[in-house]
């Protein structure tokens, strides 16, 4: 893929997660997507990957979302910087939202590195501060 065909593909994807559009969403993920999660982001038997378009709008599209913050408040998704190089798309974003279980203010930055295929999104890896999210959230980080 060209930068501004990747570039297209990033800008609907974002426009469609950040309203929660879980239909354009999943039109803009290869059906094998993989998403890789940072490793120290499971909370209890949480998985660290997953596989499959919808597996990913599900979670990304809603239940995270849902089951983290508290939806009953403002959640706010800022991307802060994009960059694109051919098929690859790295994403800077910044969340706030209050946390579910503890009520309390989150506010966390995020990249995010995309490879995209055959005008999809192929592999997604994120990158936070996940010592900053659990504290936030009141999970275990012993």
């Amino acid at each position: 893929m060209q930068s501004a065909e990747t570039r297209a593909l990033m800008e609907r994807y974002y426009a469609a997660l950040t309203t929660a559009d879980r239909d354009t969403m999943l039109e803009c993920l290869d059906p094998e997507v993989t998403w890789v999660l940072p490793e120290t982001a499971a909370q209890g038997n949480a998985v660290d990957t997953l596989t499959g378009a919808k597996e990913v709008v599900e979670a990304l599209g809603g239940r995270v979302v849902r089951q983290t913050f508290d939806i009953s408040q403002p959640i706010n998704l800022e991307v802060r910087r994009m960059i694109v190089e051919g098929s690859t798309a790295v994403v800077q974003q910044r969340l706030t939202a209050t946390a579910k279980a503890t009520g309390r203010d989150y506010d966390n930055q995020y990249c995010w590195v995309y490879d995209c295929r055959d005008g999809l999104i192929a592999r997604m890896e994120e990158y936070t501060d996940t010592l900053y999210a659990a504290q936030r959230m009141g999970w275990d980080t012993a």
